[in-house]
């Protein structure tokens, strides 16, 4: 809030395990929640009310509240695995201008509480090592029913314009296996 003008509108969700022995993933979501809920706060919303106070009117007409949000969902499970999707869009509010969105991902092992970096599916299964996306090689990926689906934030600065959306690429489970890899990476 700015002079009772509200300047920015935040929210987070995270998803939490109730299963005995997942107290780092909760942790892990959870923390990302509430860091991304300061960086709105304290960088974003400095920002605004600074613009919204250099304009030195009380009304502001057709000034609009800035919009972040970040969500946190489970994409797949199976057995000790889980595999996380985060997105987060940040819309300036401004006619003209598309929202940005960044999307991350993770692979855990919940059995040894540990995120499966991305670097051991490209290095290990013969079938992503040589994929693009985008042109790039891929920043991530995710485990879905019917297989991998690798990702690029298409930015320079590591964000895609809404309209244009996240690259992406799919690789379906018949001929890559790559689901039956993810055991195999666990004692990596």
């Amino acid at each position: 809030m700015q002079s009772g003008a509200c300047v920015l509108r935040a929210r987070a969700s995270y998803v939490q395990s109730n299963e005995e022995g997942h107290e780092r993933f909760n942790e892990c979501y959870k923390n990302a929640a509430e860091a991304y809920l300061a960086w709105a706060e304290h960088k974003q919303g400095k920002i605004l009310r600074e613009k919204y106070t250099a304009k030195k009117s009380d009304r502001m007409f057709g000034f609009r509240p800035m919009v972040c949000h970040m969500d946190v969902r489970v994409v797949w499970q199976r057995e000790r695995f889980v595999s996380v999707v985060i997105d987060s869009v940040r819309d300036s509010g401004v006619m003209g201008e598309y929202p940005v969105c960044h999307r991350n991902a993770d692979v855990w092992d919940m059995v040894r509480g540990v995120i499966i970096p991305p670097k051991a599916f490209l290095s290990s299964v013969p079938e992503l090592r040589t994929l693009r996306v985008g042109g790039k090689r891929p920043e991530g990926l995710w485990i879905a029913e019917d297989g991998v689906v690798l990702y690029h934030n298409a930015g320079a600065d590591g964000y895609a314009e809404y309209h244009t959306g996240i690259a992406v690429d799919f690789v379906p489970r018949k001929g890559s296996a790559a689901q039956e890899y993810v055991p195999a990476l666990a004692k990596t």
